[in-house]
């Protein structure tokens, strides 16, 4: 079993991962080159549309200078279809011991959500290194989020969720913090209408 820091592959872009819901396929090679223009080099696309696992797959095969990941896994059979896509890391909503096993084992990073100790407790204990506060807003944000640093002083934390331009510097100022995700950096708007010049504006003011 290798257990693969997420911490590790995050350091490879800023602290803010942009959180993707992609409207179509087309869409993905020029987002990636608007938000990497910006300095964005770690994307997160979630599977809550139908192109997501072609885009991670094109976007593995293409831009091997991005580090490509696969949101919203909720079941093995996701984590598989991800992972056989090529994404080199994995975030999923919720904590299932199961998933951590089977991603451990294949060699992925892969970021559970949590809103409680416990679940916390259960990713520490299978050798993770970050979890995912979600939904960051409703599960009591930044003063949960110190709140843990004494209990768990190895674990960082990857909060989304209620996350926005005008919070997200209160989540990366605590030290257990990683990185955030933002889904407010690639409105579906305008990415349906190509407007890839609106969606560098707001990159460039994070």
């Amino acid at each position: 079993m290798v257990t693969i820091s997420f911490q590790e592959l995050a350091s490879a872009g800023k602290s803010i991962v942009p959180v993707i819901a992609l409207p179509s396929l087309d869409c993905a090679q020029p987002l990636a080159d608007t938000l990497s223009s910006c300095g964005f080099h770690v994307l997160e696309i979630t599977l809550r549309t139908d192109c997501a696992l072609e885009a991670i797959k094109l976007l593995s095969d293409t831009r091997p200078d991005l580090v490509i990941g696969a949101g919203t896994v909720k079941n093995s059979g996701q984590l598989t279809q991800a992972i056989a896509a090529g994404a080199q890391f994995v975030v999923s909503p919720g904590t299932d011991a199961v998933m951590i096993e089977q991603a451990n084992n294949q060699g992925v990073a892969l970021v559970p959500g949590v809103m409680t100790p416990s679940e916390i407790m259960i990713a520490e204990n299978h050798g993770l290194d970050t979890v995912k506060l979600f939904p960051a807003a409703l599960a009591g944000g930044t003063d949960f989020i110190s709140a843990m640093s004494a209990i768990f002083p190895t674990i960082k934390f990857f909060p989304t969720g209620g996350v926005s331009e005008d919070n997200v510097n209160q989540y990366l100022s605590l030290p257990n913090v990683v990185c955030a995700g933002g889904t407010w950096l690639t409105p579906k708007s305008l990415m349906e209408k190509g407007h890839w010049d609106k969606i560098h504006e707001i990159a460039q003011r994070c």
